[in-house]
């Protein structure tokens, strides 16, 4: 255990010693050992960086800095003090903090440029996405502008098969509203009707009843147009009932019908037409001629064509 150079007493916990800096005396940290005042002793206990050196040596050169020698056990007397170079501690202290930081620094670094990384990854897959989409969307005008250009197409297409139809049924008229009867002889009923409108009924090729509502229509077929045009001519100014052409059926004056063949389109038209039109559009005409369903609401009003059920319905919005 260190003794104090001065009174010769030893040093311990509770009277900690002084070390001077050049001679390495050690003396009680008091003032009466020390020489020193109680400020400076308080002092040196607050910054041990501070140097002293004892009175024999306060001449002499170089210092060194005053350490507080305070022994870990009182009851080891062989154990030497141990002294702290506070500057040096510090300095140690300051290097493994530095060290400490540099490395956290450089995780945070490397950190950072991994996660700059990836979102530079994120980036370019939104910049790719951005042009997909805009490379779908162009293609989509593209798409929408040719399926517009088909549907355009396909709707003149389809009228055009539609009037190619209707001019096959050119030479064709079809008488409607005649009753079915068992074992009848169309042919006769035909010729019947040409008596009663006083046209040649030679100029009849063919007949047949067509299948359908209530089975009431006949179709037939005339030698050309003009026996056609002469048959609906006729027609117009003549009032034909079933009775005129069905002598067994006497009393029924059920009107006859007789009109141009229509295809089944026109024929939808033409019942629409006169559904919509003449019921809730107040229109007074509604007829078929030369292929097409014609509409007109008063004797002053235009005359409407209607080729398709689309035209039909732009008249009901219109009027609407």
């Amino acid at each position: 255990m260190s003794k104090c150079d001065a009174c010769k007493k030893n040093i311990t916990k509770t009277s900690p010693g002084l070390e001077c800096s050049k001679c390495e005396r050690i003396v009680h940290l008091n003032n009466k050992c020390t020489g020193l005042t109680n400020k400076q002793i308080t002092a040196l206990k607050a910054a041990p960086s501070l140097e002293w050196t004892c009175q024999q040596c306060q001449q002499e050169s170089p210092r060194r800095y005053a350490s507080i020698i305070i022994p870990e056990e009182e009851e080891e007397d062989d154990e030497s003090p141990v002294q702290i170079n506070a500057n040096k501690f510090l300095k140690n202290i300051t290097k493994e903090v530095e060290k400490t930081i540099k490395s956290e620094l450089r995780e945070l670094n490397d950190s950072l440029q991994f996660h700059s990384a990836k979102l530079d990854e994120v980036v370019e897959c939104i910049d790719a996405f951005k042009k997909t989409i805009k490379n779908l969307e162009r293609k989509n005008i593209e798409l929408t502008n040719k399926n517009n250009n088909l549907e355009i197409r396909l709707g003149a297409l389809e009228q055009r098969l539609q009037e190619l139809e209707q001019e096959k049924l050119a030479k064709f008229i079809e008488i409607a509203n005649v009753p079915y009867q068992k074992n009848e002889e169309i042919k006769e009923i035909v010729e019947k009707v040409a008596i009663k409108l006083k046209v040649p009924k030679e100029g009849i090729k063919s007949v047949r009843r067509l299948q359908g509502r209530n089975d009431q229509i006949i179709k037939v077929e005339l030698e050309d147009e003009s026996t056609q045009e002469k048959w609906i001519i006729a027609a117009k100014g003549t009032k034909t009932t079933v009775s005129d052409i069905n002598p067994t059926d006497k009393g029924n004056n059920n009107i006859v019908y007789i009109r141009e063949a229509m295809t089944k389109l026109n024929k939808k038209i033409f019942w629409n037409a006169k559904q919509e039109l003449k019921i809730n559009q107040n229109f007074k005409f509604v007829w078929f001629k030369k292929g097409y369903v014609r509409a007109r609401k008063d004797e002053n009003e235009k005359t409407y064509t209607l080729k398709t059920m689309d035209d039909l319905y732009t008249i009901i919005k219109k009027k609407a």
